[in-house]
């Protein structure tokens, strides 16, 4: 149709408008950037005819489709949009008369926001955030028309299964290879990254493309891209390394097609070329550049089988526990008295409890233990921990590690970030700042071996619990 108007033969727009779908827009079934990019064309027909009726309602459906950060999905349907918006600010002969006065009123804020939008400055983007979920109030008054869109950002849990592909099937593989000194210069490691993928519709996927971030620490090795993406049997259209999506970098790596009848499979080295204390996992997505909703996302990692972090959970809120199993592993030599003092006064330390461990339990890949604080040496959130057992939870991986044993007492404290507060009470983390060290007997402290450990942990308490932190 824009093509027809752009030659002037086309001077009706009855049968254009007769193919839309609720007279803004133009649309295919699971084809949302094509969608965007469609009507961005219909838009600019009927501008180039000066049928102006139907403009708005398709402007204003335009302005609502961008995704968070402000593009509309991929690079030619967003350049479209732009194109056809600006044709339209220039063509709509009524836009001069915009005058608004727009104040947003947001949560724990005592002064509202006040923007006032005029025909000169109507394109200019403004922006509030708020951390609170909870309602605002928006106010206006003036002549014209603006778009306001409100965009929640949350973190949702990804299943153990990893997230659920629409379209594509994916299958990553990390392998350890041995390191070619001549391969890479400076390299302390290497891996092998295998990728899999097939599309599932009923015919070939057209131009897609296979996103993956790197490990914390390594690099690409460009030499195979450039092998994959050369020759008679080249596997790739062409790549791209981009270190500006994130410091650890992306791999992009164009596809010309993905099969529906078998998979296409590509492989590549990675380089380590310095050591970090938390390798983070590194992602795969594959989606098809004409329908983003069209993708598949698989995590990987050298030391896990499917690249997601470990977690802890209670109903359907988790937290991350890629951490150390407790800070007393940490320490390179005994602590005494001085050292434990000036540990469990650091600020963000909570609490200070002497406690016993009751019973453990195994659940969803996690221990927990249910303690009993019998002494509250530095009294922290919780109102009442002496109420009921409180229960401390850790990964089941540093069950070993902790080796806590029912009916023995310890001394521990722990970061206010680690109290989990729930409807029955608080529960604690264990993580790499929790302090576990266990208390001797009254019978083990009459023994020769344990007598200074006692007098510390004695002195510990009566530190804390007459004078204080002096911190």
């Amino acid at each position: 149709a824009y093509a027809l108007a752009l030659a002037d033969q086309l001077h009706d727009d009855k049968v254009l408008m007769a193919a839309s779908t609720g007279g803004n827009r133009w649309e295919e079934h699971n084809a949302r950037t094509s969608n965007i990019e469609g009507t961005s064309y219909a838009l600019l027909a009927l501008l180039k005819m000066k049928k102006f009726d139907a403009t708005s309602l398709i402007v204003r459906w335009l302005t609502e489709q961008k995704y968070y950060g402000g593009t509309y999905g991929q690079t030619q349907a967003t350049i479209m949009v732009f194109q056809a918006l600006s044709q339209y600010e220039i063509d709509f002969p009524t836009h001069k008369n915009l005058n608004l006065d727009v104040s947003i009123k947001l949560p724990e804020r005592e002064m509202p926001i006040k923007y006032k939008i005029q025909y000169q400055n109507a394109l200019t983007a403004r922006t509030a955030e708020t951390k609170f979920n909870e309602g605002f109030v928006v106010t206006a008054s003036g002549e014209g028309n603006a778009t306001m869109t409100v965009m929640t950002v949350y973190n949702a849990q990804i299943r153990d299964d990893a997230q659920v592909c629409q379209k594509f099937l994916l299958d990553v593989k990390v392998e350890r290879i041995q390191l070619n000194e001549n391969q890479a210069k400076g390299a302390k490691g290497a891996l092998r990254i295998k990728i899999c993928t097939r599309y599932l519709g009923d015919v070939d996927a057209a131009m897609s493309i296979i996103d993956v971030s790197m490990l914390t620490g390594f690099a690409p090795d460009t030499e195979d891209l450039n092998r994959l993406s050369k020759g008679v049997d080249r596997y790739i259209s062409k790549f791209e390394v981009d270190n500006l999506m994130s410091e650890r970098g992306n791999v992009i790596i164009y596809l010309d097609k993905v099969s529906h009848t078998e998979d296409e499979c590509l492989q590549f080295k990675i380089y380590k070329y310095f050591e970090v204390g938390f390798i983070q996992p590194g992602s795969v997505k594959v989606y098809s550049y004409y329908n983003l909703d069209e993708q598949c996302i698989k995590f990987y990692h050298p030391s896990k089988d499917t690249g997601l972090l470990n977690k802890i959970c209670h109903e359907n809120v988790c937290r991350c526990a890629e951490e150390n199993c407790s800070l007393l592993t940490k320490l390179e030599e005994n602590p005494d008295l001085q050292i434990r003092i000036e540990l469990a006064c650091r600020p963000n330390v909570d609490y200070v409890y002497k406690t016993k461990l009751l019973q453990e339990e195994e659940k969803n890949g996690n221990v927990i233990y249910f303690m009993e604080v019998i002494e509250v040496i530095k009294a922290g959130t919780d109102s009442n921990p002496q109420l009921k057992p409180r229960q401390y939870i850790s990964q089941i991986k540093c069950k070993e590690t902790l080796n806590l044993k029912v009916n023995n007492n310890y001394l521990v404290w722990g970061f206010t970030s680690d109290l989990w507060p729930t409807k029955d009470g608080m529960n604690y983390i264990i993580t790499k700042n929790t302090w576990i060290e266990r208390w001797p007997s009254d019978e083990e402290c009459q023994d020769e071996e344990f007598q200074r450990l006692c007098n510390d942990f004695v002195q510990l308490s009566n530190t804390l619990t007459i004078i204080g932190c002096q911190t």
